[in-house]
């Protein structure tokens, strides 16, 4: 018996370490998740690399077209999903608790998202520029049976990479780190950690850098009220596929193949986004701060959260 008790005491620290009240820690379950997601395809990618030796220098694209993005959109999305489906397996929860779950009422909440919360207010902000005369719309160049195949083509895209970054950025790992840190300071860290994977888009600016960590915020925000993720997949999808397609602007310094109108611009950068597009204007920085604080002043009607939780619950 007193080698049982030794041994228990011994364990103790050791137990402190990876676990908790809840299970295992969430440092470590971020980290597991972090390892499969973006580990193993590190790793494929280096020992690929590896194996084919030196290559030529990449030089990104600067034009934006729909397949490439596709077959990404599609694979990347697949492994987000397979990723959080193992951990929802460790921890015997639901795949819809990580901010994705099939409901009715997720579509309509998608679709106000993609008008009211993406759409709508690029468009309110380009009419502004235009009122200042800082921004033309120019013509429309394509016609009839082109425009709806290429708006179908853009919204697609536009979907996956609305349901790959939210889901990556804000589901299963925002889940995790609330649990250990609080929902806002998780928000916030990954918000800084989403600016910065923007940091490597061509053309990117400070201006441009900052506004995309305040549409982080603004989703989190939708996430604490709504208690899932598709207002904001909505609302990143509308807004993409606005400006990409509809106004035809660059998005975070790409220019889509197939877009509707031929806009330009005239004045300083940060005024009108220059080479960035309108997220690299101070409008659009100002635009997102007022849709996170409006979002978290006028929608009240908190429901059960999904992927709402604190360590003191």
């Amino acid at each position: 018996m007193e080698q049982e008790t030794a041994g228990s005491r011994s364990a103790r620290p050791l137990n402190f370490i990876f676990r908790n009240e809840r299970g295992l820690r969430a440092g470590w379950r971020a980290l597991i998740f972090l390892l499969i997601v973006y580990g193993i395809p590190a790793l494929l990618v280096i020992t690929a690399m590896k194996l084919a030796g030196p290559q030529p220098k990449f030089n990104p694209p600067s034009i934006l077209k729909p397949a490439p993005q596709l077959l990404q959109g599609v694979l990347v999305f697949l492994w987000i999903l397979f990723g959080t489906w193992i951990m929802s397996r460790i921890e015997r929860r639901p795949m819809g608790t990580y901010g994705l779950p099939l409901v009715r009422a997720g579509v309509a909440r998608f679709f106000t998202g993609y008008f009211f919360w993406g759409f709508l207010p690029l468009t309110l902000e380009l009419l502004l520029m235009r009122a200042l005369g800082l921004f033309y719309f120019g013509p429309i160049v394509l016609h009839g049976p082109q425009i709806i195949s290429w708006a179908l083509i853009w919204a697609a895209v536009f979907l996956l990479v609305g349901l790959v970054e939210e889901f990556s950025i804000r589901g299963y790992i925002l889940y995790t780190l609330s649990d250990g840190i609080g929902f806002w300071p998780s928000a916030i860290i990954l918000a800084v950690g989403f600016a910065r994977a923007h940091m490597g888009n061509p053309g990117e600016t400070r201006v441009g850098i900052i506004a995309t960590g305040f549409f982080a915020l603004f989703a989190a925000a939708t996430l604490r009220r709504t208690g899932n993720l598709w207002l904001a997949v909505g609302a990143h999808a509308g807004w993409d596929w606005g400006q990409s397609f509809f106004y035809g602007v660059s998005d975070s310094g790409l220019q889509a193949q197939g877009h509707l109108l031929e806009p330009h611009s005239q004045g300083p950068a940060w005024l009108t986004g220059g080479t960035v597009g309108p997220e690299g204007s101070v409008f659009t920085l100002i635009l997102w701060a007022l849709m996170m604080i409006g979002f978290l002043m006028f929608y009240r009607k908190k429901q059960q959260p999904a992927l709402v939780i604190d360590p003191a619950q």
